[in-house]
């Protein structure tokens, strides 16, 4: 039964290349240029951010719909449920050429029942257009912000998006190394069973041999697995169904990201969006103490209203008045004062953001440049070592088949090699993703 365990992986991984062979060759070609343009047109995080843009216009404009004259109906009904009776007495009004007014005592009744006044009302602020002006540059700059942070946030998909697409090329790459191995383990086999057929080598060495190619089998099984979480991973950010098929092409894919490193930092801090959301916050903390301050004037409102009451005979049927409506608050317990104060440590804290940010740029795209520079060096040091294993291993085949080394030796050669290789792709690997940071780290579109 052991002995099967081997041969039914090997049919199931057969079955596995082939169908992944043939939907490979099916699927369409996605370069890295066609990835970025859909998830710069799909991404739904991308879309959100947009979407932000737009929230805040609406409550820009709802605040500009202040600076116009508010129109207000008011409707009151009301049922008197007793009946008062309000006497004028004799020349309690004064004298009209000598006459009393009035001329004797009238009494006037409320009227018993259900009584409805109603009044339209036009408000137009006048010394509140001052702080509504305010808002409204507020949120100009908090839209201006949002925009911002839609930048930043393209900027972070497109990097995800570059990372991904160079995973799959390297996981690519890896898995025509691992077949390379499967090859080389079949053959090593079919060299066992004669070996052992022969007497010159013992059954338990052609169990190893057989055990190195299950797992070399198994291995490619799960590089597999991994590629496939590698497209659907891409799919999410390009807001597509996750399986959707596609195939990646080296060609155009290799970043050529350009830069003076005496400009680097300058160039970076002039063009990344947060340093720009930074200098906007600052903006709008210098605009939030002028709308504190605006708290110390009063409020002027000039006002026409239109009013008519039904069923009463104390107080006229209607009236209309056009004035000026004036309220200050002229003493809040130090209120407008501690307002005022917290929005000036509010803009401490925006000035200290900003510090704060520019010097985490100079960081990080410092810091990039080097990284980029280890990763570049590295993959000549890989590439001599993968190249040099690869003649170890093609040596030692030859020796093992000439009986001059021991079966050890030779998975020994294997073994070395397939580390090489992983470290030759990783170190590529490492070169695109330094160099895709990098591009971030600059505010590269």
């Amino acid at each position: 039964m052991m002995n099967l365990r081997p041969a039914l992986l090997a049919i199931l991984v057969s079955m596995g290349l082939a169908v992944a062979t043939s939907m490979a060759e099916e699927a369409p070609l996605l370069t890295l240029e066609e990835a970025l343009s859909l998830a710069k047109a799909q991404n739904l995080q991308l879309k959100n951010a947009d979407l932000q843009i737009n929230v805040v216009e609406e409550q820009k404009k709802a605040v500009e719909s202040k600076q116009y004259p508010q129109l207000s109906a008011h409707v009151r009904g009301l049922q008197n449920f007793v009946d008062n009776e309000y006497t004028f007495e004799q020349g309690s009004l004064g004298t009209v050429g000598g006459s009393p007014v009035p001329s004797s005592n009238v009494a006037i009744d409320t009227t018993n029942g259900f009584t409805t006044h109603y009044s339209l009302t036009a408000t137009q602020p006048l010394v509140g257009l001052y702080e509504i002006g305010l808002n409204v540059d507020k949120l100009k700059t908090e839209q201006e912000i949002a925009r911002q942070q839609s930048r930043q946030t393209e900027q972070s998909i497109t990097l995800q998006v570059k990372q991904l697409y160079y995973q799959i090329l390297s996981d690519e790459s890896a898995i025509e190394a691992t077949k390379s191995s499967i090859r080389f383990n079949e053959e090593l086999v079919k060299i066992l069973k004669d070996n052992v057929a022969q007497k010159t080598e013992l059954e338990y060495q052609l169990l190893n041999g057989e055990a190195q190619l299950a797992s070399t089998r198994h291995q490619l099984f799960e590089q597999q697995n991994d590629i496939i979480t590698a497209k659907q991973q891409l799919n999410v950010l390009l807001g597509r169904e996750i399986s959707t098929p596609f195939r990646v092409s080296p060609a155009k894919a290799n970043p050529s990201v350009a830069f003076n490193p005496d400009d680097a930092v300058d160039q970076a801090i002039a063009r990344r969006p947060e340093t720009m959301q930074a200098r906007l916050q600052v903006e709008a903390a210098e605009t939030g103490i002028e709308i504190e301050k605006s708290a110390y004037l009063p409020e002027v409102n000039l006002v026409a209203s239109y009013g008519r009451s039904e069923n009463t005979k104390l107080l006229p049927d209607e009236s209309m008045y056009v004035g000026l409506i004036a309220k200050w608050d002229f003493f809040t317990w130090g209120g407008n004062a501690s307002n005022v104060a917290g929005s000036r440590l509010a803009l401490k804290q925006a000035f200290n953001s900003l510090r704060d940010n520019e010097d985490q740029i100079r960081a990080e795209v410092s810091q990039n440049i080097r990284a980029l520079e280890v990763a570049r060096t590295l993959v000549p040091v890989t590439e001599m070592a993968k190249t040099a294993a690869e003649e170890q291993l093609r040596v030692s085949l030859n020796q093992y088949k000439a009986q001059t080394i021991l079966l050890s030796d030779l998975l020994n050669a294997q073994a070395q090699l397939e580390e090489a290789n992983d470290n030759y792709h990783q170190a590529l690997l490492g070169v695109w993703n330094a160099s895709a940071s990098l591009e971030q780290a600059l505010g590269e579109e």
